[in-house]
């Protein structure tokens, strides 16, 4: 007996030791990047970039030196808190993320816009693709969650007020509902609320997100209680990589020519001696226009 357990508990510290960036990546996200009711976009200039789905799993193409902002819709009733973190840190605070992390407040049928990593309450870090390595998840140790921005939405817990009865005559609900019920079919399919979607982690990652330059972003606190505190209404994620990345995962549209930008040689003009053109008199440099 003593030798099985010794032998289950090496393989279990080999399967650490070899997978250390798998067992690290929090995996709470969905591949989608969106599910009706919530949905996760990327702005680079005002413009919403395209989302391609392979493997389960939505991507999106950054350009290195992009600032870009991500944009979180609620399309449900009543507001949510958006847990939202980006190379597995979380945006607030700057941390590993994680579900008991607070989150951004968004009203009901309502978008909100983060621009980058808060500083304080009036300023942020901007969202920059960058190099893997001058990465913020990798200059803060957490290199293998580069690659992904997730959310999770924690929808407002509603406290019911009983409502005085009515005469017989006046009830016209159908019996076994009641009108201060939420509506259920708002909830997420069973799928994202348990998590479902593995990490989808590849090695062929070009891009991270710098913590790039400071920014005004003005916000204020509020107060907020979950609904559920431990399982989200939706988990969404989209990942992003430059052209070469993405061609690597199989999305073929990628996998173009590749041609490096044109950098002409330096000029170097012929050296000429001073003598063979006229020269200026002394103080031409100071000559009035009409002299």
């Amino acid at each position: 007996m003593f030798k099985y357990a010794k032998l289950a508990s090496m393989v279990a510290l080999a399967w650490a030791l070899f997978y250390p960036a798998k067992s690290q990546a929090r995996v709470w996200y969905s591949g989608s990047s969106s599910n009706g009711s919530y949905e996760l976009e990327v702005i680079v200039n005002s413009v919403s970039l395209p989302i391609y789905h392979y493997g389960g799993h939505s991507y999106i193409e950054g350009i290195m030196g992009q600032r870009y902002i991500i944009r979180v819709h609620n399309h449900t009733w009543r507001r949510v808190e958006a847990v939202v973190s980006v190379d597995g840190r979380d945006v607030l605070d700057g941390r590993s993320a994680s579900l008991s992390k607070r989150g951004y407040i968004i009203p009901p049928r309502s978008f909100i816009d983060i621009d980058g990593f808060r500083l304080n309450t009036y300023e942020v870090a901007a969202f920059r693709f960058t190099t893997v390595p001058d990465s913020y998840a990798s200059r803060t140790g957490t290199p293998w969650d580069v690659g992904i921005i997730g959310a999770a939405f924690f929808p407002e817990r509603i406290r019911h007020i009983p409502v005085r009865p009515r005469p017989p005559v006046v009830l016209r609900e159908k019996r076994g509902t009641s009108p201060d019920r939420w509506d259920e079919s708002e909830q997420a399919p069973a799928a994202d609320r348990l998590g479902a979607g593995s990490s989808g982690i590849y090695t062929h990652k070009n891009l991270g997100t710098q913590f790039g330059e400071r920014r005004s972003s003005v916000v204020d606190q509020t107060s907020f209680t979950r609904q559920n505190w431990s399982y989200p209404a939706a988990r969404l994620s989209v990942r992003y990589d430059d052209r070469r990345g993405l061609c690597s995962i199989g999305l073929g549209g990628f996998c173009y020519p590749y041609y490096p930008p044109y950098d002409p040689p330096p000029y170097y003009p012929p050296q000429q001696r001073d003598d063979d053109y006229a020269q200026p008199p002394p103080g031409w440099k100071h000559f009035s226009p009409w002299y």
